[in-house]
């Protein structure tokens, strides 16, 4: 059901767009001027219309059956069948409840090991905090997923084991690319190399994303069109632009309001605040932080901190080099799973008899 609601807009789209070519052309205006011609001469008599008037109401009637025919209905038939099938999608998700053993409950436990929680601030979508989550356990997490769908699916399901697997790695491909993308673009003083990489990153990406028919939002459009050029052009690149400050400022600002929120007085609220902010900023202050801080961290050899983020760099390296050479593959190879899941083909025409039950007949069938 999901899966024909791009078809059915895609028929009213081309319908809508068919129907205004039709009503601009020779037939179109002819068959707007006998309307006007039939509804004049159906306030006189039958007995006074003449046979050219009766000539120009069988031809309207014609015209209008056409317009009827090849427009009109089938775009009220679309229309209805797509408001039926958002009316029922709609009472699914309201009526759907989480059980213990369902698919959903078993992802977010996937999601929940890593760290990542739905936020309900931000829609019940993920922050940027828990994408970068899902970036570094991309493997981890779509090979779990892919486990999960494989256990849960229905007999009716239209993607076989093997379209699952090839899905979810669609998926983890696409994160891993982001990843080097979002990586290769926040690096001071980039290289050609560097930018060279991040263009082959982000087409990828860009293409994968297509594929799964993922939103192109304003910010993948920048990260197609203008980033590689201020990669370029832009003095220390855009990696020395960040604003990652501003976050922590607002993370700051936001301890310090729980902390004097109970205070009832605007005025003695300030002070207060004002005068921990200047002892903080006092520097034998600060020298005495950074010697405790430096006494409470764990005994780490530094060889042993560079030996682990070498590890994970080349990790990840590999694993977007394995990310490219997918995407290099055949679409008919990489996209086993696209036919049965989004039944993505060009519509060809409308089938009348099979409208009620959604099935629509299209060139790849």
């Amino acid at each position: 059901m999901r899966a024909s609601i791009p078809i059915l807009k895609n028929i009213i789209t081309e319908t809508a767009a068919a129907r205004d070519i039709w009503d601009a052309s020779t037939e179109g205006k002819l068959c707007k001027t006998l309307k006007r011609k039939v509804l004049e001469a159906g306030k006189a008599s039958a007995q006074q219309e003449s046979t050219h008037a009766m000539d120009e109401r069988i031809k309207f009637k014609e015209l209008e059956d056409h317009r009827n025919r090849e427009f009109v209905l089938k775009l009220e038939k679309a229309r209805n069948t797509l408001r039926d099938h958002q009316n029922k999608l709609k009472m699914m998700r309201t009526s759907k409840v989480r059980q213990q053993d369902s698919i959903e409950t078993k992802m977010f436990s996937v999601l929940k090991e890593i760290g990542v929680e739905l936020s309900s601030y931000h829609g019940g979508s993920l922050n940027g905090k828990d994408i970068r989550k899902v970036m570094a356990n991309a493997s981890y997490i779509f090979n779990s997923f892919a486990i999960i769908f494989k256990g849960g699916k229905r007999p009716n399901c239209r993607l076989s084991d093997a379209n699952i697997d090839a899905l979810c790695l669609q998926f983890r491909e696409v994160f891993v690319l982001w990843d080097g993308a979002f990586s290769l673009a926040r690096t001071i003083n980039p290289t050609e190399m560097d930018i060279k990489t991040y263009r082959m990153y982000v087409d990828a990406a860009a293409k994968g994303s297509k594929d799964l028919q993922c939103t192109v939002t304003p910010k993948v459009h920048l990260m197609l069109e203008h980033v590689e050029w201020q990669m370029r052009n832009i003095r220390g690149g855009l990696g020395n632009k960040m604003e990652d400050w501003v976050e922590r400022l607002h993370q700051d600002g936001k301890q310090d309001q729980q902390l004097y929120c109970l205070v009832q007085s605007p005025l003695i609220r300030s002070i207060a605040r004002e005068k921990a902010h200047s002892r903080n900023m006092h520097p034998d202050v600060i020298a005495q932080t950074n010697k405790v801080n430096e006494g409470n961290k764990r005994n780490l050899t530094e060889s042993k901190t560079d030996l682990v983020g070498t590890l994970r760099k080349r990790q990840r390296d590999v694993g977007r080099f394995d990310a490219m050479q997918y995407f290099m593959q055949e679409d008919v190879k990489r996209l086993s799973w696209s036919a049965p899941l989004f039944n993505d083909g060009k519509v060809d025409s409308y089938d009348d008899k099979k409208a009620d039950d959604g099935i629509f007949v299209s060139s790849c069938a």
